[in-house]
């Protein structure tokens, strides 16, 4: 048997026509303009020159809708916001995309075993009520700064803590690991701090106490957690009155080159699902092959269009395969809907085909086939061969050889004994053989 495929180009079109007439062509991407909402979970470094507003103002100003609640009370830990009302009742009123979470700016910087008691089970239990309500919200950890110039009321218990670098060393290893335990994403705002202070000292980043920040330091961290939450650059966003033109371009390109610098270590997952196939028509029954050219997807779900039941797809060896196969009753119009599917993310894509087969005589000029099939002696002789490459896929989908078509025959004979689908293409037009 053997397939033909229609071009992804909608200009090739007119070249296929002595192979099949195609009534109406709708595509569909389900990506549209959305509201963000976060939750921010902190204490006075969050409420200090309003930071939820600022980061709304950020993203306002690039287009962005974003919609921000918080629960910052001065002092307040992880302990205690995991029994606080107003602090649970947030995380349950909606289901939120991100949570920031902020610890009180010095304990995560203390001793490794103190924070391994008295940090991460209440960020633990804040995660796990964050997902309970919805497994969709990331939390998002606000790694702070280390204070200018170290946590002297501490220092005398825990030296390492005694200058500003120090302390932002041991934020950031505590603040990566509550990322890692938790399956969670880091806005790395302390670190943004530490390339503004290296870059450019002259800019202040705190306020008076030199723990606080000052209106570059709050707008620093909009920028950072734009930057984290957008994957984007918030070059050219709103700046407060206070930040002075160049200090403004410091800031967020510092934070954004933060952010990028170390994607993996902060955990953040920038990849977008994508849905997207090819439908392959066979021509002595109404079925039907699909290539799936879905990315970063975990899972697919098919759609075929007349009234059957859904098949979802899942990925063999991590990937999702490249094939899907359909009966349909009859020939017609259908609309093939395929959603591509990535945690809690999703993209659908809908083509609208009338499949008419309009000369079988025309189709079988142009047609591949293959002796002996099945194959004996691991050759594999071709018919008509067209000058292009080939790939041969098993029924998994995993393309298993490949090489160029004009070497004929093909040796096989390091194939394992199965079945597997010879593909090649002569122009716009696939060839697929079973």
């Amino acid at each position: 048997m053997f397939y033909v495929s229609l071009s992804k180009k909608l200009c090739c079109m007119n070249k296929l026509n002595f192979l099949f007439s195609f009534v109406g062509l709708l595509i569909v991407n389900l990506s549209i303009c959305q509201t963000t909402t976060v939750l921010f979970i902190g204490n006075s470094y969050i409420y200090t020159n309003d930071l939820p507003e600022m980061f709304v103002q950020v993203a306002a100003s690039k287009g962005k809708t974003v919609e921000v609640e918080s629960s910052a009370p001065g002092g307040y830990t992880f302990e205690n916001h995991s029994t606080n009302a107003t602090t649970l009742s947030l995380i349950s009123s909606r289901d939120w995309d991100f949570v920031v979470l902020q610890e009180q700016s010095q304990m995560p910087s203390f001793p490794p075993s103190q924070v391994e008691s008295d940090v991460y089970p209440y960020a633990e239990t804040l995660c796990d009520l964050i997902r309970t309500n919805s497994r969709c919200t990331i939390p998002l950890f606000f790694m702070t700064w280390g204070r200018k110039n170290g946590d002297s009321d501490n220092c005398q218990f825990y030296p390492p803590i005694c200058t500003y670098l120090g302390m932002q060393w041991r934020l950031r290893q505590s603040y990566v690991e509550m990322a890692e335990d938790n399956d969670a994403w880091v806005a790395p705002v302390g670190m943004a701090y530490k390339s503004v202070i290296t870059s450019n000292p002259e800019i202040e980043l705190f306020s008076g106490d030199e723990s606080h920040p000052s209106v570059c330091g709050t707008y620093l961290a909009a920028c950072t957690f734009y930057s984290v939450i957008f994957n984007e650059t918030p070059v050219g966003a709103y700046k407060p009155t206070q930040v002075s033109d160049d200090q403004a371009v410091v800031i967020q390109n510092a934070a954004w080159n933060v952010v990028m610098d170390s994607l993996n270590i902060w955990r953040i997952d920038t990849t977008t699902v994508r849905a997207d196939f090819e439908p392959v028509f066979l021509t002595k029954t109404v079925a039907a092959q699909f290539e799936n050219y879905s990315e970063n997807a975990d899972s697919c779900l098919w759609d075929f269009g007349d009234g059957s039941e859904p098949v979802m797809q899942y990925p063999i060896n991590n990937q999702i395969y490249d094939w899907m196969y359909h009966t349909y009753p009859e020939e017609a119009e259908y609309n093939i809907c395929l959603t591509a599917y990535k945690g809690c993310a999703e993209d659908m894509i809908c083509k609208a085909r009338f499949i008419y087969i309009s000369s079988k005589q025309e189709i079988e000029k142009e047609v591949l086939s293959v002796y002996p099939n099945p194959v004996e002696n691991g050759v594999l002789n071709l018919v008509n061969p067209i000058r292009s490459s080939y790939r041969i896929i098993d029924i998994s989908g995993k393309i298993v050889f490949e090489g160029n078509i004009s070497n004929n025959p093909i040796n096989v004979s390091s194939l394992k004994a199965g079945i597997y689908f010879l593909k090649c293409e002569k122009q716009n037009i696939k060839f697929i053989v079973k």
